[in-house]
């Protein structure tokens, strides 16, 4: 029997776009989120930084969101999606819920999940989305890339199951999009994440397509075959990809009606808002009624957090680059 103390959210907010990212993702959650529309929500502030704007932390109170500042200082700070293990453990450490589901900010969610409902016989669900830098076998380009990944956390590529793609329909290694996943809290896959992205950051190989970008993507499925969990994939309904790359190779008008959660990318931003907007007024009529009152999206942080924020991402990027000197490629 589903309970609403079973699962809680946990997501990452920084300050500037992050935070109106962030906001609308929530609210979209609250409204047609179906039976997880009024599930606990915590919001990560992962790493110093920018204070978050008091409109925010008000829309935080309205919307019943916790909120937690953990100061990650960990020697890969600089890279922003190391966030996300490290939020899935402060939420695990945080909830006493026996779900976890971590979403992306750039998440809409314009229908009820219901596929995030784990069964007994489950501990982790996620959507193979697409191919990207996943491999479908060992003449593949990113073949050793994944060979290098599996070495280092003490797994055989071999072992890695295979999956079939939801866009591509193609058939490869298993390797999760990692949107929005959930989990059993009773399984501590948080740490084990953890540990499985050090471990391939530690190893210094980056991939030759697409160097260090998806390490913590590529992690979450190594992860999950660490530990053991049973797993079932998600279909496209609950990680729709949305956004200006791809729409003129993916966009179906059929798919987006069916969606249930939207993975947006930079639909919502002034170059792809009426595009957006049009493609969900045929699907989703009563969410592009709602997203018309809030318009595109925008950095509304304050002018001066905007200038040192711009210097503090400078910082970062000279630490990337650092590391990105001392990888071997493959």
């Amino acid at each position: 029997m589903f309970e609403k103390e079973q699962y809680a959210f946990v997501c990452c907010v920084e300050s500037g776009a992050l935070e109106s990212q962030t906001l609308r993702m929530i609210e979209s959650l609250r409204r047609w989120g179906g039976v997880f529309a009024n599930m606990p929500v915590l919001a990560v502030i992962p790493r110093m930084g920018i204070p978050l704007a008091s409109k925010t932390i008000h829309a935080f109170d309205r919307l019943q969101v916790d909120y937690l500042y953990f100061q990650n200082r960990d020697r890969y700070v600089w890279d922003k999606f190391l966030n996300k293990p490290y939020a899935v453990l402060a939420a695990e450490n945080y909830f006493q819920s026996e779900c976890i589901v971590w979403v992306d900010s750039d998440l809409l969610f314009v229908g009820e999940p219901e596929q995030l409902i784990l069964s007994d016989e489950e501990d982790f669900v996620a959507c193979a989305s697409d191919k990207n830098i996943g491999t479908n076998g060992i003449d593949d380009t990113n073949a050793p890339y994944w060979q290098n990944a599996c070495q280092v956390v003490g797994l055989e590529i071999g072992s890695l199951p295979w999956v079939i793609t939801e866009r591509e329909q193609e058939r490869i290694r298993l390797y999760w999009n990692g949107g929005i996943f959930a989990y059993r809290r009773s399984t501590n896959f948080a740490q084990t994440y953890l540990d499985t992205c050090l471990c391939v950051y530690d190893s210094q190989v980056i991939s030759c397509e697409s160097g260090m970008y998806f390490h913590e993507q590529v992690s979450l499925g190594l992860a999950m075959l660490r530990g053991q969990l049973r797993w079932r994939s998600l279909n496209e309904t609950h990680n729709y990809s949305f956004g200006s790359k791809t729409f003129e190779k993916w966009y179906c008008e059929e798919k987006l009606r069916t969606a249930k959660v939207l993975h947006y990318h930079d639909a919502m931003w002034d170059w792809f808002w009426d595009t957006f907007i049009d493609c969900l007024n045929k699907t989703h009529p009563d969410v592009a009624d709602w997203a018309k009152t809030l318009g595109v999206m925008k950095n509304e942080a304050p002018i001066q957090w905007r200038a040192i924020k711009k210097l503090l991402d400078l910082v970062y990027k000279q630490q990337q680059s650092l590391y990105l000197k001392s990888c071997r490629i493959v």
